[in-house]
């Protein structure tokens, strides 16, 4: 009866004991972010309970696919029943957070106690300036991938081809021409291919370059070299891009549905031989299959006459990784559970597997990816860039071996900014360091979404038909009835708040 009794009070305490820890354990909700591709089941994943462990925060996640964020966000916003965080994309920090105050600023947190690995990295190559709002609070945890990139796209062409053909890699746009036409006399059905694909390095908009026009999907304003905001549309290089994309179009030396087909399409026929020039992000890891990357190497943009080259390029600020809610029960709690993701071998493995299985630490003592799973099997691993990431590209370097695609960016950037070829500030400084109330946001939005349907036809259109001063002045006079000026007006104004302090 001793030994039975004695039994029955250790499982009692035992019971108590887990009861405490159960009581200690805090449990938050998540609204999280997941690609089409991504298959994970977040709230049973081996990382997250690896967290939760660490932590004592327990997850539940509301998993959102990527084609219903907005909807599903904005749904969650208007019913007022919030989740305690936000995680993997964005919410409209102007919006929900400045304006509506359903967003939790999180500048009293932000402390070495609550997340010190954060807070060590966020002075590092100036990461967070991008981040308050323009109420100059924090309402988010950045997300950033440092790849020590400086432009997108990058110039290829056929090598093999050209030294076929005896021809130098070209420099110039009449250059350019030539070879062009050289390889459709060598029986290339498309000498160049683009695709319209809205954010795709591949996209036939990066021809303006060679012509001084920035010219990207993102923003169709741009810093001049004596710091006024431009329009790209009103730039002489912008006609004469038109106009020798026509010559292009009408001569057969470039694949004429450059103009309305997506980046599958378009990698087809780079893949199928068909295709002896064009831009794009990188060759390796990429939609090119390994025997078409053999073929092609970068070259710098060819300059047209007159103008001075001018690529769109970067500045790697982070992106929102995490949001906390107005009513997040317990944000310590959270912040600590976002921070413990951060701590580098986590970091690391969220995005690149296992230690030993994808990951090892090489000789040099940094992080190197051994293996990535075939058809974005690494997602059914771990959350991949649905987890925590901020590194810096001062910080990145010192602990990460560059995987050979980010080496192979990374020349290509070197090779840009020795040749000066990159334009005079980087179009984040207008979308990213610039802030804009919501009312100017909202307002520069609504005119961006009718610019760009503006351009996209209007380039169509001179490339298929050419340009006269007629079609041309008529395309000035439409983006006036847009609200240019205003636009401009607008990121004029708040570039110099930006440089005021």
């Amino acid at each position: 009866m001793k030994k039975l009794l004695a039994l029955l009070l250790a499982l009692m305490m035992v019971i108590g004991a887990s009861a405490i820890a159960e009581e200690e354990k805090v449990t938050l909700t998540a609204f999280q972010y997941s690609l089409e591709n991504q298959n994970v089941d977040f709230n049973n994943l081996w990382y997250f309970q690896k967290i939760e462990e660490e932590t004592g925060v327990h997850v539940d996640f509301r998993v959102i696919k990527d084609a219903d964020w907005d909807t599903q966000l904005n749904l969650m916003f208007a019913s007022d029943e919030l989740t305690d965080m936000i995680l993997g994309n964005s919410a409209d920090v102007e919006e929900y957070g400045v304006t509506q105050k359903l967003l939790l600023p999180l500048d009293e947190y932000l402390t070495p106690e609550i997340m010190p690995n954060y807070v060590s990295r966020l002075p590092l190559n100036n990461a967070g300036d991008s981040i308050p709002a323009s109420d100059g609070k924090t309402y988010y945890i950045g997300y950033l991938v440092a790849q020590n990139v400086n432009h997108e796209p990058t110039w290829y062409i056929n090598m093999p081809l050209l030294e076929e053909l005896s021809l130098d890699v070209p420099t110039t746009i009449d250059e350019y021409t030539d070879v062009l036409r050289a390889f459709k006399e060598a029986g290339i059905k498309y000498p160049y291919s683009a695709s319209c694909s809205d954010h795709g390095a591949e996209h036939i908009w990066a021809q303006f370059s060679s012509f001084g026009v920035p010219l990207n999907m993102y923003m169709f304003a741009f810093i001049q070299e004596d710091d006024t905001v431009g329009f790209v549309g009103d730039q002489p290089g912008f006609r004469d891009c038109c106009e020798w994309l026509n010559l292009l179009y009408t001569e057969g030396l470039m694949d004429p549905e450059s103009l309305t087909q997506d980046s599958n399409l378009w990698a087809n026929k780079v893949n199928a031989g068909e295709v002896a020039s064009f831009n794009y992000l990188r060759l390796i890891n990429t939609a090119l299959t390994t025997d078409t990357i053999q073929n092609f190497d970068s070259m710098l943009p060819p300059a047209a006459d007159g103008y001075k080259v001018t690529v769109p390029s970067i500045l790697e600020n982070p992106k929102p990784g995490a949001m906390l809610t107005r009513d997040c029960k317990d944000p310590v709690a959270a912040l600590k559970w976002l921070d413990a993701q951060l701590e580098t071998e986590n970091m690391m493995i969220a995005a690149n597997g296992k230690m030993g299985e994808q990951m090892i630490i090489n000789a040099e003592g940094k992080y190197e990816i051994i293996n990535v799973p075939e058809n974005n099997g690494l997602y059914d691993i771990v959350p991949v860039t649905m987890g925590q990431f901020f590194a810096p590209g001062e910080y990145y370097s010192a602990i990460y071996q560059m995987a050979p695609h980010r080496v192979e960016r990374y020349e290509d950037s070197i090779a840009y900014a020795e040749a000066d070829v990159l334009e005079y500030k980087s179009f984040h400084y207008l979308r990213d360091l610039c802030k804009l109330s919501n009312e100017d946001a909202i307002e520069v939005n609504n005119i961006f979404t009718e610019l760009k349907k503006l351009i996209q036809e209007t380039v169509i259109e001179f490339t298929k038909n050419g340009v006269t001063d007629e079609s041309y002045n008529a395309f000035l006079e439409a983006a006036n009835g847009i609200g240019v000026e205003r636009y401009i007006e607008i990121y004029q104004e708040a570039y110099e708040d930006f440089l005021a302090k």
